[in-house]
């Protein structure tokens, strides 16, 4: 080995000496379990990161492997990371095996805005045992809507994360949907935190000036 390729090498081993485990939890929310190990030569860097576990890390179910979570790393505290929701889907191969012959997939995707204004992207998948008609669907997506929309009005967003999460509210949604057609599933299959309570504030007060200028 030539000299330059030595030191090349001592340089890549100084700087995994160089790096500390962290331990990832996940929020308060979720009991703070241990959901990960990540390394950083430097605590700052983890600021961000985000980790993928399956619910299945979290509850212990193995029935709930096909659900994948996603936490952003929001601070530091010692050896250990904590984290925040960002996010949750349903992984694809366990959705196409729900599908039957015959039958009917009704989606509804929308905004909403939880009570201490975290704004989320929310999308609830059903399937129902027969084929729907179409004025059939659109009652089930106004359904939804409403269902939804009234969790997210009443509810902080620690707690409308557990509820979308661990099947709650796709639980009220499916015995209000089955009133309008009889359904298989009914399921969130995913959700995503779009903004933060201070971007959506501020995008308040700037339509709040935009109007006013405009007067």
């Amino acid at each position: 080995m030539s000299s330059r390729s030595r030191q090349a090498a001592a340089r890549t081993r100084d700087k995994w000496r160089e790096k500390v485990w962290y331990q990832i939890l996940a929020p308060d929310y979720f009991d703070n379990k241990d959901i990960g190990l990540t390394l950083a030569s430097d605590p700052e860097l983890l600021l961000g990161r985000t980790v993928q576990p399956t619910l299945y890390d979290i509850t212990g179910n193995f029935d709930q492997i096909h659900v994948k979570l996603k936490f952003k790393i929001i601070d530091v505290v010692g050896q250990q990371a904590k984290t925040v929701f960002h996010g949750h889907e349903w992984s694809s191969d366990y959705l196409r095996g729900l599908v039957r012959r015959g039958t009917s997939r009704i989606d509804w995707i929308g905004p909403i805005l939880t009570k201490d204004d975290y704004l989320m992207r929310i999308s609830v998948i059903v399937f129902t045992t027969t084929r729907s008609k179409t004025s059939q669907e659109k009652a089930v997506r106004k359904e939804i809507e409403r269902v939804i929309r009234a969790h997210a009005k009443k509810h902080t967003f620690d707690e409308l994360v557990q509820k979308v999460v661990l099947g709650e509210l796709a639980q009220e949604v499916r015995e209000r949907v089955r009133v309008i057609i009889p359904i298989r599933e009914c399921e969130i299959r995913k959700s995503k935190v779009l903004k933060g309570p201070e971007e959506v504030k501020a995008r308040r007060a700037r339509l709040r000036r935009g109007t006013t200028k405009a007067q």
